[in-house]
């Protein structure tokens, strides 16, 4: 896992400066602190630079350093990811007459590129975004993997030129860093940033789309760039659908719990220890769960306390006693200054407005997992996506069935629902807050903001079956803003995050079950808790209450709504054409007013973004920290 950048700048405007200068690279340092390399070459009248920071997972020595050359095919790669299935590749590759200096995954993806090109992709079971260049054609080549887990954005430059980067900001230096108003109000309002086809809150500032690539071929005349996509993520859905036809569901379920066994294994291929952070839900236990099995003494980090009643950390307490994890708990008593530089410190990571402080909460996770000296955590991201986990789901089934007029269904997911929402009563005013996305003629407008946000359907097209609607959350609604979370906390502190539930396989079968085998009994997940029967305990496995990170009230009056305040008000006259005319920030910005509407928060956390849209090197600066 690493962090790339390059560029191709017209020899004319170069004026000799180094192409790639090492204070752009800072802000990838973080994502690779274990080595840094840039080559440049000269190509029809332009300068041509890969850049890479390194960090090492697999191979750790100097033979897998990048940028890569392949000296047989030409071809030079600048790699971010881990490609698990490479021992198979490579396998598959020396049949071919191929050899190997490296024992890693990164001379496999630039081999298997040399040897099939764009069709190299669809074999690669992984996380990636990489950039290929062949000096001789001229050819520069953008790719990313097929759910966008790992980030590539671009952005042109004078006379035809292109820079590219895993950092967002480090392209905005570049291109201007014009904010993308539309993007931040569906987010203020939303709480959705990215999709699979954009995900930067710059206007100049483009990103690769997920499971697609950007070809930008080099001539005399300039530059031109084509794009296209490699992976439909629809139609190897609709393709799994028609497997499962034949299935019976005990069959489906054997399936499942294969694809969701292996993609655990494959993901502790490394060369380093690997952890796995947990929370008290059924996602992220499952997934230790199944390391603990291969992994002798495995760590868990979670955010909560075993004696913090209000915390996972007591649900995590049991769970590692019944499985042999050993858990550390992040539950720092932190003071004012404190969670303000954590405010900030997170805000530098993401590079983009977020919504919530939960993100304060994660970021703190992988900190001190850093300092306790592990490089690769397994998480339990996109269980919920997968398996139909969120509570709306079960108003989409029901939709579906009642469509369909599927009497016995319609029974059963009304008596789901109704279970859920007993066992939930507690949370009702969280539910309530996060039904005001759904609504369509809800007022979309803001108190602190001075935008309006266009009005989305999240529930989708009433004739939408559960699958399809699941497929929008993997590419639109939730997945995409919850992967870049993740990635940029994680690498932030130089450590690699792996996702078994982001398994294509998984995630494609998953997808295509019926509707009855996610929902029933009164739960989500239903084929989830079928198959983790016998390996995760029953009191997590058949818990009906969902919960996250638990980011207590006094985080607000305790500092975080101070740094708020400076950030705001310090930068008032910059933020002018952003705010509400007329907008009492004295009581809108108060301790009383953030705490009681988590919505008005998230406008000041925009508020607060917005004055610092560039936070250069702060990752760099707290990766030396926990060094």
């Amino acid at each position: 896992m690493c962090g790339i950048a390059g560029s191709v700048v017209r020899q004319s405007m170069s004026h000799g400066r180094q192409i790639v200068p090492w204070d752009e690279l800072a802000l990838i340092n973080a994502r690779g602190p274990d080595s840094h390399g840039i080559e440049n070459f000269q190509c029809r009248g332009f300068d041509v630079s890969l850049a890479h920071a390194r960090l090492s997972i697999i191979d750790l020595s100097a033979l897998a350093h990048q940028p890569m050359h392949d000296t047989a095919s030409g071809w030079w790669i600048t790699y971010n990811g881990e490609i698990y299935n490479y021992p198979e590749i490579r396998g598959e590759l020396v049949s071919l007459g191929w050899s190997f200096r490296s024992s890693g995954d990164s001379e496999v993806l630039l081999k298997a590129w040399a040897q099939w090109g764009l069709d190299a992709l669809p074999r690669f079971n992984g996380m990636f975004a990489f950039a290929a260049f062949h000096p001789l054609s001229g050819e520069l080549w953008l790719v990313r993997d097929r759910f966008g887990v790992k980030p590539l954005a671009w952005g042109n430059l004078p006379e035809g030129g292109i820079v590219f980067s895993s950092s967002v900001s480090a392209v905005a230096g570049q291109v201007g860093g014009e904010i993308d108003t539309e993007y931040c109000a569906r987010g203020a309002r939303y709480k959705v940033f990215e999709t699979a086809e954009t995900g930067t809150p710059f206007i100049n500032v483009r990103s690769v789309a997920a499971g697609s690539w950007t070809r930008i071929r080099i001539t005399e005349a300039g530059t031109h760039v084509t794009e296209g996509a490699w992976y439909d993520l629809r139609k190897r859905v609709a393709m799994a659908a028609e497997s499962v036809l034949s299935m019976t569901d005990d069959e489906l379920f054997e399936r499942c719990k294969h694809l969701l066994e292996d993609a655990v294994r494959v993901r502790l291929r490394c060369d380093v220890p690997v952890a796995v952070s947990l929370s008290g839900g059924l996602d992220s236990t499952t997934v230790a769960s199944l390391a603990s099995k291969e992994v002798p003494q495995l760590r868990g980090f979670t955010y909560g306390s075993p004696t913090a009643q209000a915390s996972e950390g007591p649900a995590v307490e049991r769970f590692g006693r019944e499985t042999g994890i050993d858990v550390t708990y992040v539950w720092p008593s932190v003071g004012r200054r404190a969670l303000g530089d954590a405010l900030e410190r997170t805000m530098g990571f993401q590079e983009a407005p977020f919504s919530g402080l939960s993100l304060l909460a994660q970021n703190q996770v992988y900190r001190i997992a850093r300092q306790a000296g592990f490089k690769v955590l397994l998480g339990g991201q996109g269980g919920d996506e997968l398996f139909a986990g969120y509570r709306k789901f079960f108003v989409v089934a029901l939709r579906e069935a009642v469509r369909r007029h599927e009497f016995q269904n319609i029974v059963g997911y009304v008596c789901s629902f109704g279970l859920m929402m007993l066992h939930e009563a507690s949370q009702a005013r969280m539910y309530w807050e996060n039904l005001n996305r759904y609504r369509r003629n809800a007022d979309a407008g803001f108190r602190l903001l001075n935008w309006q946000s266009t009005l989305e359907n999240l529930w989708g097209a009433h004739d939408l079956t559960l699958s399809a609607r699941q497929i929008d959350d993997v590419r639109q609604w939730s997945l995409p803003t919850l992967l870049r979370y993740e990635d940029r906390n994680s690498m932030g502190y130089g450590v690699e995050s792996r996702l078994p539930f982001m398994d294509y396989r998984l995630l494609e079968m998953a997808l295509a079950l019926p509707a009855r085998l996610k929902i029933s009994n009164g739960y989500g997940k239903w084929a989830l808790r079928k198959i983790t029967a016998g390996t995760v305990p029953d009191s997590i496995r058949l818990n009906r209450k969902k919960r996250g990170f638990d980011v207590t009230q006094s985080w607000i009056q305790n500092g975080i709504s101070t740094r708020l305040r400076c950030l705001i008000f310090d930068h008032r006259r910059i933020l002018t054409g952003h705010l509400q005319k007329g907008a009492d920030l004295d009581h809108l910005l108060s301790d009383a007013a953030l705490s009681s509407d988590s919505n008005l928060l998230d406008e000041a956390l925009m508020l607060a973004w917005l004055a610092k849209p560039v936070r250069a090197n702060a990752a760099e600066k707290a990766v030396a920290r926990v060094s």
